[in-house]
């Protein structure tokens, strides 16, 4: 499955690691690694699917279950600009700036991103088939809206869609009944 991300506004996911001239820097090799991706995939199925967290573990995987699906790093098919943005700490108080508060981050400028979803494994024994694992991912992927950091302050807004499965009303009634299925099958 691949996943086609658009962006409306830089984003940033930092290292943690600073680098000179820079407080939270990204790291130039991998903007968008494979890790931060399942993330907010999972994420986002835990939101769509609250009080199921065993159906989305039958997909993402938990501490004692592998996942048979693998994630890539973001791809950019128009090469994306790093930037270095300056901000303050504000006082809660007074609403101005902290003395010695002053940070620069980067951020990336891009205009779109793929990765791919892939199976890389045979499913295990599980009342789930794979159009069933492809429409929980089709649905999480959807439901990402926000990437990296400083997301409340504009940074990280992006849209996704996927081309196969195509998220429509269809493959959304499939995902409730899904849904509803596993809640009766696991009421108890």
């Amino acid at each position: 499955m691949r996943v086609t991300m658009v962006f409306h506004g830089p984003f940033r996911v930092a290292t943690g690691v600073p680098r000179p001239g820079s407080d939270a820097a990204v790291d130039r090799s991998e903007l968008l690694p494979a890790s931060s991706l399942k993330g907010l995939m999972r994420d986002s199925a835990e939101r769509l699917l609250p009080g199921l967290p065993d159906l989305v573990e039958q997909v993402f995987g938990g501490p004692r279950k592998p996942t048979v699906w693998a994630w890539s790093s973001a791809r950019f098919p128009h090469e994306p600009q790093v930037r270095t943005r300056a901000r303050v700490s504000l006082d809660a108080e007074t609403g101005a700036a902290k003395r010695d508060h002053l940070l620069y981050g980067e951020e990336v400028w891009a205009r779109s991103a793929e990765f791919d979803v892939t199976r890389h494994a045979l499913l295990p024994q599980s009342p789930l088939g794979e159009d069933d694992h492809l429409a929980v991912l089709a649905c999480a992927a959807a439901g990402v809206h926000g990437i990296g950091s400083d997301r409340r302050r504009g940074l990280g807004w992006v849209e996704c869609t996927t081309a196969d499965p195509v998220v429509d009303a269809a493959l959304v009634d499939r995902f409730r009944a899904l849904a509803a299925n596993w809640r009766q099958q696991h009421a108890s």
